[in-house]
């Protein structure tokens, strides 16, 4: 149960502790194994994470679950698109900065114990112990915690071997088909359920991956790797009013619209929108569509002649649990 405990406080509890969740623990806990360095090193090259496009974990690391890695451990959270493919390429060096040359490397996606709900498929072969992929061998399902041992084993370890540089590309196309809510900044964490760990906030889609020189590194194993560790959160796309508030004579209809992009600020199609309305005006007529070429969804609005006051059209990306307000103000 220890050791359970301790996995969760690394992998699930890396994010739950800038919540707050874990506030005015002690520096160090009971019977904490400083970390030494590392004999192998592994770093994420592209998308190289920086200062602009990654939140950093280090300091809830220190002193606490970093004992898990090696002296070198690097975590830090990385936002993608939900449904989206996401290629990861590391360097694989020995401590002397020398390259791991054409040589089996692994990519530990939904890492055990960090309750990571999110699923993949990946052209690359995989080890996975657990019985519950219907034998597909390229597909990545979620860990289940440690705590129903039925459904499988956990983390997949994804294989391919480095070049003569030490570099070796992984690629995992997501399939969870909403995810959180579209990031401030690449730079800033996500809005949150206070109190509530990510594998049961409807708020929060993440997984935990890590690289290594081993399928299933045992916990002796992994503090002799100095990583990059990823927490890599998935997002729905964004969604804008093309005009957040207007004024309309009641008596007449109204198409209003909303405009879905992705992180590298495309437009996204084939994504289903629900939308809600509050306050003044008829009952809408439907009640979802389909983002079409241009990345656009859109609803007609009506009022009897004489109507006077505010109507709140609320479009929601289905599943998410939060949405974009456009205001209508009914006018005689």
């Amino acid at each position: 149960m220890k050791k359970i405990i301790g996995r969760l406080v690394l992998s699930a509890g890396a994010i739950s502790l800038a919540f707050s969740l874990l506030a005015g623990a002690p520096s160090q806990a009971a019977g904490y194994n400083p970390p030494v360095n590392g004999t192998s090193v592994m770093r994420l090259v592209s998308p190289l994470p920086t200062s602009a496009n990654s939140v950093s974990m280090l300091s809830d690391a220190k002193g606490s679950w970093d004992q898990y890695y090696g002296k070198g451990l690097n975590p830090f959270i990385m936002y993608a698109d939900v449904k989206g493919t996401v290629d990861l390429t590391y360097k694989y060096t020995n401590a002397a900065g020398s390259p791991i040359a054409n040589q089996t490397v692994y990519l530990i996606v939904n890492k055990k114990f960090s309750c990571s709900k999110t699923t993949f498929s990946t052209p690359l072969n995989t080890n996975y112990p657990g019985g519950n992929r219907n034998g597909d061998t390229h597909a990545i399902v979620r860990d289940w915690c440690g705590d129903q041992p039925q459904m499988g084993a956990g983390e997949t370890a994804v294989i391919t071997t480095t070049n003569a540089q030490g570099l070796a590309t992984f690629q995992l196309k997501n399939y969870n088909f909403s995810g959180e809510m579209f990031p401030a900044a690449l730079n800033k964490m996500n809005l949150y359920s206070k109190g509530i760990s990510c594998a049961d906030d409807d708020m929060c889609m993440s997984t935990t991956i890590a690289p290594s020189l081993l399928a299933h590194p045992t916990e002796a194993q992994e503090r002799n790797e100095d990583k990059d560790l990823l927490f890599l959160h998935f997002v729905n796309p964004k969604l804008t009013a093309t005009i957040p508030s207007q004024k309309v004579k009641a008596g007449r209809s109204k198409v209003i619209s909303f405009k879905l992009t992705n992180l590298a600020k495309d437009t996204v199609a084939g994504t289903t929108v629900t939308f809600e309305s509050f306050g003044e005006g008829n009952e809408l007529l439907t009640w979802s569509e389909v983002s079409d070429e241009n990345g656009l969804v859109k609803i007609t609005v009506s009022a009897p002649t004489g109507t006077v006051g505010l109507q709140v059209v609320r479009a929601k990306i289905y599943g998410a649990p939060k949405g974009t307000d456009a205001k209508i103000y009914w006018t005689k």
